[in-house]
């Protein structure tokens, strides 16, 4: 006996293209999915080659799949990715301690700057944006923009 194949209900004419084709269990399936390849670190356009969907439903169902996360996990998300971010601070300070001409030192303190604003963002404060001129005072260097600091 031949199984009959699922078909995909037809639109109606005034509905955007692509509505209602899945229902929303098959929507979070979906994003679960594509949200696995993310979290293993596959980019965008991987994802996109690998299922075959257009850059925008690849970012919806990201954010699908983020909105879906009870708050347990998502506070093990952050926790996991400050942690790594600060792993990747203490590389960039021994990279400095090590660097040997004036543009990797500076190339350092950009590194450590980028890294402290993306920590501060994960964590919901704000720095501001005088963080790398301070630096700079701190450690006695050239100036990221060219001019001797005191």
């Amino acid at each position: 006996m031949a199984e009959k194949q699922a078909r995909r209900k037809p639109r109606k004419p005034d509905a955007p293209l692509g509505a209602g084709a899945l229902n929303p269990a098959e929507l979070d399936e979906r994003a679960e999915k594509i949200y696995g390849y993310h979290k293993k670190g596959h980019s965008i356009l991987a994802i996109r080659r690998a299922t075959g969907l257009s850059k925008e439903v690849v970012e919806r169902s990201i954010d699908r799949a983020r909105r879906n996360l009870p708050a347990d996990t998502a506070d093990d998300l952050r926790a996991d990715r400050g942690a790594a971010l600060q792993d990747m601070v203490r590389e960039a300070h021994r990279n400095l301690a090590k660097a040997e001409t004036v543009a990797e030192r500076n190339a350092c303190v950009r590194t450590i700057a980028d890294l402290n604003m993306k920590l501060a963002k994960l964590l919901g404060l704000e720095v501001p944006a005088k963080v790398t001129l301070e630096l700079e005072k701190t450690i006695g260097m050239q100036s990221l923009w060219g001019e001797e600091t005191d």
